[in-house]
């Protein structure tokens, strides 16, 4: 099956239309190599949470004058199938992304975003926190930009950019 993408950052924009399995198999690192050439360019203008998210699409471009995601952490979380404290950590990561334009955010911002999903969040979450992240940079779903400040990985953004544009 033949799928379409189109990524903008900045000045750079790619397009690709070909087979589904090599953008299965492909995406992460081509995502990586974009952000890199992102940086590489030196622009230094911030996101904002009207720029489009690039996520794979079946038989259809993404595209790029899309405006943000509009959803909270709970309807992401549902859509995601939250049954831990590591998925709702990535549901608050992706709706910090998606939705509110942030490239990263701290370890508090994570813990505020969590609690908004009152159906998923769970005291326990905070007071496992360290080991969720720790687990989530060892998986490579985070990264750790500086100390108790993440950013969702290329690979995840692809991943849940994928699951929840469905």
């Amino acid at each position: 099956m033949d799928s379409k993408i189109k990524i903008k950052m900045g000045p750079i924009e790619i397009e690709y239309e070909g087979s589904e399995a090599f953008l299965k198999e492909e995406l992460p690192a081509l995502l990586s190599a974009v952000s890199d050439l992102y940086k590489e360019s030196g622009v230094t203008e911030a996101p904002t949470a009207q720029e489009p998210v690039a996520a794979p699409v079946q038989n259809s471009s993404v595209d790029a004058s899309s405006s943000a995601l509009q959803a909270t952490t709970g309807s992401i979380a549902a859509q995601l199938g939250v049954k831990s404290g590591p998925d709702l950590i990535l549901a608050a990561a992706a709706r910090m992304t998606f939705s509110l334009g942030m490239d990263t955010f701290s370890r508090s911002q994570i813990t505020e975003e969590m609690k908004t999903a009152s159906a998923y969040f769970k005291k326990t979450h905070v007071n496992n926190l360290t080991k969720y992240l720790n687990q989530l940079v060892k998986d490579q779903k985070l990264l750790e930009t500086s100390k108790n400040t993440y950013a969702l990985s290329a690979s995840a953004k692809s991943s849940i950019g994928a699951r929840i544009a469905q």
